[in-house]
């Protein structure tokens, strides 16, 4: 039987609005277990705990951002040695303490630091004495590290590769595991470095950091910086799976 010219029409919408929304589905992503893209114009600080020393500055600014208006600046404005500033957020959801994956949009000054800085590091609390895993720069290379800071010393494992892009944005995804003790890193959803750790005190390679619990982005110096340098910040997200780009899947 043939169906009537108005019965065609809603029939072929019907079936048109079944495979709009199969197809928002499949393509909609869950949400990060935790993000900040600095949409609100401020540093919330319920939320957000800064570290900083000397006249660093931890700011938000509409000058440049990867996506939407704002985006984080964090400047060392004059020569400086071993100084840092730090967003942290403590207390981090369960689900990321022993594994997970991160995502930034960053933008480093196309002259920094030639000088050890890490850009981020999830650990125990008590900074800056505290047990972590670090993404950093060192002499123009990206360094991944182990390290457990304590006043009277300290043990580390680190290992350099790769590189970052300098003066564009970029997104940098990253992955820190305790159990074993890995990090990884992609830039532009590239694979661009990956290190394992063991303990040089006890040989351990598995719970080294004892849970993730602590984040903080921002820039540690562990040298001499120079001259002043600027590093931005956007769309800072952590979750149990890797997140890829905010356009698209990784």
């Amino acid at each position: 039987m043939l169906l009537k010219p108005m019965a065609f029409a809603l029939c072929v919408a019907t079936l048109a609005g079944a495979a709009d929304q199969e197809n928002t589905a499949t393509s909609a992503r869950p949400a990060p277990l935790f993000s900040e893209d600095f949409e609100s114009g401020r540093i919330d600080p319920a939320r957000w705990t800064e570290f900083v020393t000397g006249h660093n500055t931890l700011t938000i600014q509409t000058e440049r951002a990867a996506h939407g208006r704002h985006a984080l600046r964090v400047r060392c404005p004059e020569p400086s040695n071993k100084t840092w500033a730090f967003l942290g957020a403590s207390q981090l959801p369960v689900e990321l303490r022993r594994h997970h994956f991160g995502r930034a949009y960053v933008y480093i000054t196309p002259k920094p630091p030639a000088r050890h800085t890490i850009l981020l590091m999830a650990g125990t609390p008590g900074f800056p004495f505290n047990t972590f895993q670090e993404v950093a720069a060192a002499n123009g290379r990206i360094q991944l590290t182990y390290v457990e800071l304590k006043p009277e010393g300290g043990n580390e494992d680190y290992h350099a590769g790769g590189a970052f892009p300098l003066g564009r944005w970029f997104c940098l995804e990253w992955e820190f595991n305790d159990a074993p003790n890995r990090a990884a890193v992609w830039i532009d959803g590239q694979p661009a470095y990956a290190s394992d750790f063991v303990s040089k005190v006890t040989g351990a390679s598995s719970n080294l950091v004892g849970g993730f619990t602590d984040f903080l982005f921002g820039f540690r110096l562990w040298g001499a910086a120079p001259e002043a340098f600027e590093i931005y910040y956007d769309d800072i997200a952590l979750d149990p799976k890797r997140i890829g780009p905010v356009d698209g899947p990784p």
